[in-house]
């Protein structure tokens, strides 16, 4: 049973790049990740939950963590705020 969810990829300024993703059961973050082309020791998913964001570590189960048709956020994991 995959799901499919949308992977958001931030661009230069204010641009970001939406991209579909099937995901099986027991796929982690980090291979989401590589399947992206995005090294997961410089990047890691959020996901948006009530009013914020909550971040996966590399080895979470991605699959059991969104529902199909979410949206998942990569980000740089050194982002400066403010």
């Amino acid at each position: 049973m995959d799901k499919t969810i949308t992977l958001i990829i931030p661009g230069a300024g204010d641009e970001a790049e939406a991209r579909d993703a099937t995901i099986q059961p027991g796929m982690t973050a980090a291979q989401l990740l590589q399947a992206a082309g995005k090294d997961p020791s410089r990047w890691q998913l959020q996901l948006k939950r009530g009013e914020g964001f909550v971040s996966l570590a590399s080895q979470d189960n991605l699959f059991d963590q969104v529902q199909k048709g979410e949206k998942v956020f990569a980000v740089p994991k050194d982002m400066v705020v403010g």
